[in-house]
């Protein structure tokens, strides 16, 4: 008995892994055809090197394997027992004594070996991945490939807010001429420093014979400082696109990171609302993992339950529930926004209706 228990599961394990594969193949186009679309445009438009574009393909790959994994075993267990109960073979395991539940456990434990896989990825993967590609992307792209090369005649920028404007350029010594820097403030015009001479060299811009204009709200120069030297601090990672600080989020923070970085800021005092939203990207990154199982529970019974199989009618019913799952997150996520439900409860919301619904169909198809 137990050769013939272990050779079901096989059976059933053999069944999904095609499908599985093809799904993970599919998804993963559909969510890279459009960030191609970017990269190729950042060689063409921005003239970054394909190199770096390999690179930025290369760190997108983690991020895209989370999302497709779960979408891939959805396909699976719809196809895998959609063509077994088209060929009755799910009829006759029922009548040599399996009940439905039991057949389908291989399934669940393939399931839960992807939720693993998934949070494994989220942890030790997409962290670094999204970091390493924030910071080049900043680095080759935000940074440097849109800002113009000093030239006379011609605007750059030189940190937010802050434009040089230089009529002469000296490319040995790197010393602009007839300079004038405007500075964006928060209310008003911007502050404006003109000078003979400039040079910006370590994340600080020298200024030589000139003088500082703050412009009135009529818009009249009336407040000005004349200097005959002055130094002036810019951001270094502006100047030297290597120097970009350390700054994580909750895409470049593990779990650990997060939950500890979440209790310092309740310990701030930071509002509410701010508190909220790191809980639910919290909870987002345990719920998003579980939906492999989740679609397990659902995508089995309802696989097993159609007149026709085949990977056509798989992905139909894929699409279909994987946009339900998301319509579902995103109105968890807003409920729990608007303070109506707990952050856990919101985003973890069609895991608990899709699950519910999932096991109540296993457990109706009896025996």
């Amino acid at each position: 008995m137990a050769k013939t228990i272990k050779t079901v599961d096989k059976y059933v394990l053999k069944e999904l892994l095609e499908p599985f594969l093809f799904g993970m193949a599919f998804f993963v186009a559909i969510w890279l055809i459009d960030l191609m679309m970017g990269l190729i445009n950042l060689i063409f438009a921005k003239g970054v090197p394909p190199t770096v574009v390999g690179l930025f393909f290369i760190y997108s790959l983690p991020p895209t394997l989370v999302i497709s994994f779960p979408m891939a075993l959805l396909l699976a267990n719809l196809v895998a027992f959609g063509r077994m109960s088209s060929d009755s073979e799910i009829t006759a395991l029922k009548a040599g004594g399996y009940s439905f539940a039991r057949v389908v456990t291989p399934a669940i434990l393939a399931g839960l070996f992807i939720t693993f896989l998934t949070l494994l990825f989220n942890e030790k993967l997409v962290p670094v991945a999204n970091e390493k590609f924030t910071r080049l992307f900043r680095r080759e792209v935000t940074l440097k490939r849109p800002l113009p090369k000093i030239a006379e005649n011609r605007f750059f920028e030189a940190g937010p807010g802050r434009k040089f404007f230089v009529r002469k350029f000296n490319e040995e010594t790197k010393d602009m001429f007839g300079v004038v820097m405007y500075e964006g403030q928060a209310r008003g015009f911007p502050r404006v420093i003109e000078a003979d001479r400039a040079r910006i060299e370590g994340g600080v811009c020298y200024f030589w014979d000139g003088r500082v204009s703050d412009i009135h709200m009529s818009g009249e120069d009336r407040n000005y400082t004349y200097f005959k030297d002055m130094e002036y601090p810019i951001d270094t990672h502006y100047v030297n696109p290597d120097h970009v600080p350390d700054s994580k989020n909750a895409s470049t923070m593990t779990l650990v990171e997060l939950y500890a970085f979440i209790k310092d800021s309740e310990k701030k005092g930071i509002s509410p609302g701010v508190i909220a939203q790191h809980w639910i990207e919290f909870w987002s990154k345990t719920s998003i993992p579980f939906a492999a199982l989740i679609f397990v529970l659902i995508g089995a019974p309802l696989g097993s339950q159609t007149t026709r199989s085949g990977t056509g009618i798989g992905i139909g019913m894929s699409v279909v529930i994987i946009f339900l799952y998301y319509v579902l997150f995103a109105t968890g996520k807003a409920f729990a926004k608007g303070a109506v439900v707990s952050p856990f409860l919101g985003v973890w919301l069609p895991n608990f209706l899709i699950g519910a619904i999932g096991i109540w169909l296993i457990f109706k198809s009896k025996a």
